[in-house]
């Protein structure tokens, strides 16, 4: 166990790293920052929900997120919690994802979501690991079905 200031760096370290690696697509990184079972509630913009093995947690993340040319995940105001061999870190989030062959223009184009979030962390043998998200909608901007349409836009490529 560490003390208390290297523990909350080293959280939010991991949490830093998670947005870093998920913008460069960076599976097997983000794999490498969870824990085996990730309990995980995304406000129902992404399609898991409850308790999920890490290995589908990130075959997800690449189904959805490789198709998107441009994401850019942006943390702000963290707050650590570290309680032993546990944290958390509450956040505000702004997530930008674009798609230039969604149409013509930004508002088709591009979804921004803005966000409260809670990650929660478990110390491993092999260092701090994720073992929970939560995402709190608070707003959003530009194509509020992104989502859909990329899979509707997969489909018509296939």
């Amino acid at each position: 166990m560490g003390d208390a200031m290297s523990d909350g760096f080293d959280v939010l370290n991991v949490v830093g790293e998670y947005f870093q690696l998920c913008d460069v697509r960076d599976w097997d990184g983000m794999r490498s920052l969870w824990t085996d079972l990730v309990t995980v509630d995304y406000g129902g913009v992404f399609p898991l929900d409850g308790q999920v093995e890490a290995d589908t947690l990130k075959r997800t993340m690449a189904e959805v997120i490789d198709p998107i040319p441009l994401t850019q995940h942006m943390v702000t105001s963290p707050v650590v919690d570290v309680d032993g061999d546990t944290a958390t870190v509450k956040f505000h989030l702004e997530a930008l994802h674009h798609h230039p062959g969604l149409g013509d223009d930004e508002r088709s184009t591009d979804w921004t979501l803005y966000a409260r979030s809670v990650i929660g962390l478990q110390r491993t043998p092999r260092g701090w690991k994720v073992s929970s998200e939560k995402l709190s909608i608070v707003h959003q901007t530009g194509n509020k079905g992104f989502v859909a349409d990329l899979m509707r836009l997969a489909t018509e490529q296939s």
